[in-house]
């Protein structure tokens, strides 16, 4: 659905695409940086301990989006944790060539087209972000690999997939269970392989909690997870863990249906 346009969107667009670069010679670091750094020491100083905490991490999720970004540039457009982080190996090594494979929740297609060359499966993947498909499309191109647009909360794919892969993608559902067990009986997989963030990720969890600010790493999740939790959702949607990895401030899980 498109949002709707409103003065305040329009300018949010319009400054988005204002240029910054010339303006690095205007605001160079190393002036600005020790001017930042006593500007927050102002604030962590004030008296109210509470108003400060909050205020000093009000600032880090202004600022973090901004890393989030330039490490999409940083490689070109594609983010740097999928080099780094190592999470591909993961769902490349427990897919076999020549299987069908339904990546839901595709996004830019990183993963679904290292799926196909290095495990030699024919790749299904499916997204309902237009840029992201249109990305996906122009940079990953391959005879066994397909790109459809959709919500797969409204219509799956047709036919049978051996593999479906959901990689960062729960979180962000709410109908979790239900979206589950519609793709057990669509595509009737042999193995379903997740990737879910951690909710217990680090000691700021917690405290942002009891402070009364958002403490899941994306405002869009619906939930995060610990180990026996995401055990639980899947055994309702009918499925078994049988392999789970903590790493990275994920989950990363390799679930098979229960014989019904």
């Amino acid at each position: 659905m498109r949002q709707r346009l409103t003065p305040r969107r329009v300018a949010a667009a319009a400054a988005r695409r204002f240029p910054r670069a010339p303006f690095r010679h205007l605001l160079p670091a190393g002036l600005l940086r020790p001017l930042l750094r006593f500007w927050l020491s102002v604030i962590a100083a004030q008296p109210n301990r509470r108003k400060a905490m909050r205020e000093l991490l009000e600032i880090y999720d202004g600022t973090y989006p901004f890393v989030d970004h330039a490490a999409i540039s940083y490689d070109g457009g594609v983010h740097v944790k999928h080099r780094l982080t190592g999470y591909h190996d993961f769902f490349v090594d427990r897919v076999r060539p020549g299987e069908r494979v339904l990546d839901v929740g595709s996004g830019k297609g990183e993963l679904a087209h290292d799926l196909v060359i290095r495990s030699g499966a024919a790749v299904v993947g499916i997204d309902n972000d237009p840029a992201h498909l249109a990305f996906a499309r122009s940079h990953f191109s391959h005879e066994r690999l397909e790109f459809l647009e959709g919500d797969v909360l409204e219509q799956l794919p047709e036919g049978r997939f051996d593999v479906v892969v959901m990689s960062n993608v729960l979180e962000h559902v709410a109908p979790r269970i239900e979206l589950l067990r519609r793709l057990l009986d669509s595509a009737a997989p042999s193995r379903v392989l997740v990737r879910v963030p951690v909710l217990a990720r680090d000691w700021m969890v917690p405290l942002r909690r009891e402070l009364g600010l958002p403490y899941f790493s994306d405002l869009g999740h619906c939930v995060e997870y610990d180990p026996e939790r995401l055990r639980a959702e899947l055994a309702d949607a009918g499925l078994e863990v049988k392999e789970l990895i903590l790493v990275w401030g994920e989950i990363w899980a390799s679930a098979e249906p229960v014989a019904r």
